[in-house]
């Protein structure tokens, strides 16, 4: 009786901490729905407002509207977002693999081992605002390039695609949209992310002997939280922001982001970069905002493609089915080629 009465009690702590954790996320600066994201968001979609409804006057109830559209807050694709938003809270594979491997640990491992190579004598770099502001700055472009990196494979791998599709099945968008992933998205994203950011910690470290920290604003990456703070809430949304035909080349808009989502054939594949629009310059797959492509834009999968997403239950399982598709595939294809050549 004593013990089944510690264990309740221990489920009872972790439930409340999963409920907890569900309402801070509005309340924490690593969140995408930061409230202070959320707030600077609705600044842009003000300037949007103006543009594309209403240039002359300002009225509150009209923007309200425009803003939280109830056809799309209550639409069906909304809802399995907010059931999987809260759903996955609870379920942290993520987690439970941060207990065996971590980024830091990668970063430590990698600075003793170059030390112990080649800095017998080493004292690091002279630490002043010039060296910080471009360690920053270049742990910023590591770190989105690894994102762009892991967001690719994900669409040009035909077995890590069916995870991230749940995803871009989406069929409308809202903020909570960013959430809407599988949880074993996380735990491949973590895998290709944690070694290579590990090693651009571990060379930081042997650089500068542990001495530096990239400048932070509210505890996030300072150019990365410049990123957050400049709309980023409106990426997964209906509201049509773009930088400019400049900023559009070195900077992933909210508008880049949408066009990622659009259902059409000539769309597919574009715009993987998260902060920095300069990746997919680079790789050819930068597709810059345009008023024919907002005008017709529609998101999903494909147009018209059937809902393969339209239950909580079927986001986690239809995935998991189409991986195990594709994995036999890939054996069958194996056991027919032969090992060796016949003479």
């Amino acid at each position: 009786m004593t013990e089944f009465l510690v264990y309740g009690v221990g489920f009872f702590d972790w439930f409340v901490g999963r409920l907890y954790a569900i309402v801070n996320f509005f309340f924490y600066s690593g969140s995408r729905v930061y409230w202070l994201f959320l707030i600077t968001s609705l600044f842009f979609a003000a300037l949007s407002y103006r543009r594309y409804i209403n240039n002359s006057t300002f009225k509150l109830r009209e923007f309200m509207q425009f803003v939280v559209p109830k056809h799309i807050y209550f639409h069906p694709s909304a809802i399995v977002d907010y059931k999987l938003f809260i759903v996955n809270r609870f379920v942290r594979p993520v987690t439970a693999l941060t207990a065996f491997v971590s980024t830091a640990a990668i970063g430590v491992y990698t600075g003793e081992l170059l030390s112990s190579s080649f800095g017998t004598n080493w004292q690091g770099f002279e630490i002043n605002v010039w060296t910080v502001l471009c360690f920053t700055l270049l742990y910023a472009l590591a770190s989105d390039f690894v994102t762009f990196l892991n967001h690719a494979l994900h669409h040009k791998l035909s077995l890590l695609w069916p995870i991230h599709s749940l995803h871009h099945s989406a069929e409308v968008m809202m903020p909570l949209t960013v959430y809407r992933k599988h949880p074993i998205y996380g735990v491949i994203k973590f895998l290709i992310r944690a070694p290579l950011l590990g090693a651009v910690q571990g060379l930081t470290i042997f650089l500068f002997m542990g001495k530096v920290d990239p400048l932070t604003i509210i505890g996030v990456n300072m150019f990365h939280a410049v990123f957050l703070l400049a709309g980023s809430c409106l990426r997964h949304s209906h509201i049509w922001f773009s930088f400019g035909p400049i900023l559009n080349y070195v900077l992933i808009s909210p508008a880049h982001h949408q066009i990622h989502h659009s259902a059409r054939i000539e769309h597919r594949d574009c715009n993987f970069g998260e902060v920095f629009a300069i990746w997919d310059y680079v790789f050819g797959t930068l597709i810059l905002p345009s008023e024919d492509i907002r005008k017709n834009l529609v998101f999903g999968i494909a147009l018209n493609a059937p809902q393969r997403h339209p239950t909580l239950t079927r986001a986690y399982l239809e995935p998991l089915q189409s991986v195990f598709h594709v994995a036999r595939q890939y054996v069958r294809q194996i056991r027919k080629k032969p090992v060796f050549n016949k003479p």
